[in-house]
């Protein structure tokens, strides 16, 4: 019975005998790789690509939240778990690891097609007339409509528009700016419902709607010839066949 005893105690002791060394060769191994990533993955670069509003500059201090970064692992990791959020025409961040000392840093902004003034702040909108985001801030490359008045907006809901008709047109002038990469400055219709763009020091009258697509694809380039020009350029009658337009320049 005691020698029984004794073969159970030492078929114990020999199997924490190789837990423990089994924990302890992990340990040791766990040790080295530490040792090996906090050696050879010390971030030296980070790349970053998708940015339009904001520069690269502003963009890494955004991300590492102005905190030096030593490890690129480490960084990526950090990132996964507690990723930057609720950034002002960002819709979200992507870490990737390219290297053992560079990471790339893809920022995906929301698509913002127009912007309207709102208790004096700029209410930004997407192509299906989404409110994205507030702020006081004008983008450059967003065109402003004017005119149009709200009692309420809310983030995430459609801007509350009476005239949905007129509402759907600024969307569809929002659209083809977009398409054809124009910067306007401003969009508004007049008395007669007539649509007016402003760029620059320049007035563009499109008329009520008619060949916008055709006006608009060719506005770009009648631009570049007026460039540095003030006045009213007028596309009312304007259509891909026979390019009417009339320029009257400010004196």
């Amino acid at each position: 019975m005691e020698k029984d005893e004794k073969k159970v105690k030492r078929k114990i002791n020999g199997i924490w005998k190789v837990i423990f060394i089994i924990f302890g060769c992990a340990a040791i191994l766990l040790l080295f790789a530490f040792i090996y990533i906090r050696n050879v993955y010390k971030l030296e670069k980070i790349q970053v690509t998708g940015n339009e509003h904001y520069t690269e500059e502003e963009i890494i201090s955004i991300v590492t939240n102005d905190k030096p970064v030593g490890n690129t692992i480490e960084f990526y990791i950090e990132n996964k778990l507690n990723p930057v959020e609720n950034i002002t025409f960002i819709d979200k961040f992507e870490i990737e690891i390219v290297g053992k000392n560079t990471v790339t840093i893809t920022v995906y902004e929301k698509s913002m097609a127009g912007c309207v003034m709102y208790m004096d702040q700029y209410i930004y909108f997407d192509d299906e007339g989404n409110v994205l985001e507030t702020s006081p801030e004008k983008l450059p490359d967003i065109p402003c409509i004017e005119g149009l008045a709200f009692d309420s907006i809310v983030i995430g809901e459609k801007l509350p528009v009476n005239d949905a008709a007129l509402f759907q047109e600024i969307l569809t002038m929002t659209q083809l700016i977009e398409k054809n990469s124009l910067i306007i400055d401003e969009i508004r219709f007049d008395k007669e419902d007539e649509i007016v763009l402003k760029k620059d020091k320049i007035k563009i009258e499109l008329g009520k709607g008619d060949n916008l697509e055709d006006k608009l694809m060719n506005l770009n380039n009648i631009l570049q010839m007026l460039e540095g020009k003030s006045g009213t350029l007028d596309m009312t009658d304007y259509d891909a066949r026979n390019g009417n337009t009339i320029f009257k320049e400010n004196k």
